[in-house]
């Protein structure tokens, strides 16, 4: 039985590792067909708002934890990594205590789960979202308020410089790929099957001995961590920290990544954090009509994706394999003798 279950995790290991290679492979390619600093900048920014979307979809998308401190949490890890970039620590280092502080500020809502439950629980990150902004604004010696910090020192790692466009590209997309999956891998682990039984009927799965305050605790402790690892890639893309960059349209932005590319989807979601970004760039330079746009094309895709992009996909193949299921079965089995024809009824005089 040990060695079913460990061909098992192979297979997926291997299949999935291939995949996200050649995904790799496929967009180590794109600095040559973009050309161009802006696009650039919008494809790292996509990254690095996949990352944490990402990270709010282990935790809204697979828990049912709908969390407002997301964007908060980005900028603990931002915050992080700018405090040990002035120690010359080091890009790494810094980048893998972002991620733990991220983690250990986001594990506080996990462990609040076991005690408060639907809007309490939102109101619960929206407090801690606020108090994380209000320490930021007023510490101005340490965090620089609202004027924020620029980033000390330099990004580099083996001397390649992380604060070109093109050399960050080659640093956040391989992490897009990582956290993705991560995150596959989570969603089919014991505690992401846990976390999806609670999320279906937390009555039924509290009945079959599974521990709710465990699995909801690992969800945001994970997704704390991408959030993480986004501030502190935010920070090396601006060269800059401040309390802005974190507010509460930031969170609203990556809930809709989520809700659009489908809750318990990663595909979806790295898709609709792409889509909304190039979206949300591009109606920047519009200073007049830029945000109508932005609003109407949010609400197309909502009205022909009600269940996100995840939805449409699986309501397109099953449209698509009707007809040739319907075929199949209609078609004889030259196998099987043909069955015989009802006899006919004596008439009725």
């Amino acid at each position: 039985m040990m060695e079913g279950v460990i061909g098992r995790w192979q297979h997926f290991t291997g299949r999935h590792v291939a995949f996200h290679m050649v995904l790799g492979a496929a967009l180590a390619l794109l600095p040559m067909l973009l050309a161009s600093d802006t696009r650039m900048q919008t494809a790292n920014l996509a990254c690095i708002y996949g990352i944490a979307a990402l990270g709010l979809n282990v935790v809204f998308g697979l828990g049912g934890l709908l969390s407002i401190a997301q964007a908060a949490i980005m900028a603990v890890g931002g915050y992080v990594f700018v405090f040990l970039m002035g120690t010359r620590l080091g890009v790494v280092p810094a980048i893998v205590l972002a991620c733990l502080g991220g983690a250990a500020v986001s594990s506080l809502t996990g462990l609040a789960s076991a005690r408060v439950r639907s809007h309490y629980f939102i109101l619960l990150t929206l407090a801690l979202a606020e108090a994380v902004i209000l320490l930021i604004q007023n510490n101005p010696a340490l965090t620089g308020g609202s004027n924020g910090l620029a980033m000390p020192g330099n990004a580099r790692l083996f001397g390649w410089d992380f604060t070109t466009t093109d050399g960050l590209y080659f640093l956040v997309m391989p992490l897009l790929l990582a956290s993705w999956y991560l995150a596959d891998c989570f969603k089919r682990s014991r505690p992401g099957l846990a976390l999806r039984a609670l999320n279906a009927d937390e009555y039924l799965a509290l009945m079959c001995g599974i521990a709710t305050g465990r699995a909801r605790f690992a969800a945001t402790a994970i997704g704390g961590a991408f959030a993480g690892l986004a501030g502190a890639l935010l920070v090396i893309d601006d060269a800059y920290i401040g309390p802005q960059s974190f507010d509460i349209d930031t969170a609203a932005l990556l809930l809709l990544m989520i809700v659009l590319g489908g809750p318990g989807s990663n595909a979806g979601t790295v898709i609709a954090a792409t889509i909304l970004t190039v979206l949300l760039q591009g109606t920047l330079t519009m200073t007049t009509i830029g945000q109508l746009i932005y609003g109407i094309a949010i609400i197309v895709l909502i009205i022909v994706a009600p269940e996100g992009l995840a939805g449409l996909a699986r309501s397109l193949a099953f449209r698509w394999s009707r007809p040739a299921a319907h075929a199949a079965s209609a078609q004889p089995n030259p196998g099987e003798p043909p069955a015989p024809r009802p006899a006919a009824e004596p008439s009725r005089s």
